[in-house]
């Protein structure tokens, strides 16, 4: 008997790793049949274009010294085999099940676009911990809200060049059209080499074969959603190019400009209104300067500001309708930077003059 103070803290030790191994064996398992139901309706034969590594919650929690040093909204910096990485993994505290879905769902698509050189490139997960965790390769960065008031013209317009590359491929390239929903200055990031890359695929949602919309419940971030989607929970192609007419217009002002449900934006000066009538407010009182084109960039040339600015307002049309195809915005922003603007394609009519 007296040596049963000794052998209970053993047992009980004992009985709680039993119990945590039996847990991370259910997580795999219920996680696991969830990314495989996800592969098999995105992926040819369920395969990932790149092949993916399973990690084990012991190597994650090795690897990130126990989540240590975090480097954003849910990463952490780590060390695999002397290699670095990134981890991506939520806290409990939102809804299980919506996060349980949109985390599998970043990994199908993040897999599949990883090879694209403007998206951060995953290389596996971790299916023991109650919410799944994505791991990907490692590279100093910084966000690009962060930078952007350090950046020349022109690489702000490679920037919009190559993020609109990455929208369009999603649009295009798959067997059912898929709309990012989620495009925020936010979820791109700049490489130690200077190289955009944009990451958090979760929000992503596939067109039904043969429709343009899918009714779904509203998810993005506010200020960047599309007021159609917002009124009526249908979301189309023409909602990334929304939220990619904001984004050009957070690389031509070099700070942020989000709108509210009704696509209109608040000024100080004149209260809520079209983004379209600011900036035509701003042309007319000549204070385009640090309200709607960053100082840094205003001595390039006008022709093209003036471009980039029109084809920002056009995307960031309150109708859907109005605003051009992802694929005609994506040539236009080729001929902006080759100064190519004396015929605009019929989508692209001028909307704001300063000449």
């Amino acid at each position: 008997m007296k040596n049963l103070g000794k052998k209970f803290p053993s047992f009980l030790q004992k009985n709680e790793n039993k119990k945590e191994e039996k847990e991370k064996y259910q997580n795999y398992l219920t996680n696991g049949s969830s990314l495989l139901e996800e592969q098999l309706s995105f992926c040819k034969n369920g395969h990932h274009k790149v092949p993916l590594r399973s990690f084990t919650a012991e190597e994650i929690i090795n690897s990130t010294n126990g989540f240590q040093e975090n480097v954003g909204p849910y990463l952490y910096k780590g060390n695999f085999n002397e290699k670095k990485v990134l981890v991506k993994k939520y806290d409990g505290k939102k809804n299980m099940k919506r996060q349980h879905d949109h985390v599998i769902r970043d990994i199908v698509i993040s897999s599949e676009m990883s090879y694209h050189k403007n998206v951060l490139k995953i290389i596996g997960y971790c299916l023991e911990f109650e919410r799944v965790a994505l791991i990907y390769e490692y590279s100093q960065f910084d966000y690009l809200f962060n930078c952007i008031q350090f950046l020349t013209w022109e690489k702000r317009m490679n920037i919009a060049i190559d993020i609109a590359s990455v929208i369009l491929y999603l649009h295009i390239e798959f067997p059912r059209p898929i709309i990012h929903r989620n495009l925020t200055s936010h979820n791109v990031i700049l490489d130690q080499n200077g190289v955009v890359k944009l990451y958090n695929f979760e929000c992503c949602i596939p067109l039904p074969i043969g429709k343009v919309q899918v009714q779904d419940d509203l998810i993005g971030t506010i200020g960047y959603l599309d007021p159609e989607y917002v009124w009526s929970s249908k979301v189309t192609l023409k909602s990334d190019v929304f939220s990619f007419g904001l984004f050009l217009l957070v690389l031509l002002s070099g700070r942020e400009i989000r709108v509210n449900h009704e696509g209109k934006y608040y000024s100080e000066d004149y209260g809520l209104i079209s983004l379209e009538n600011y900036a035509k407010i701003c042309v007319k009182n000549n204070k385009l300067e640090d309200n709607i084109i960053d100082s840094k960039i205003l001595q390039e040339e006008q022709k093209k500001l003036q471009g980039l600015l029109n084809l920002a307002l056009r995307c960031a049309q309150k109708i859907g309708e109005n605003r051009p195809n992802m694929i005609d915005v994506a040539k236009e922003l080729q001929r902006i930077k080759k100064g190519e603007m004396q015929e605009l394609l019929p989508t692209m009519e001028c909307l704001i003059d300063w000449n």
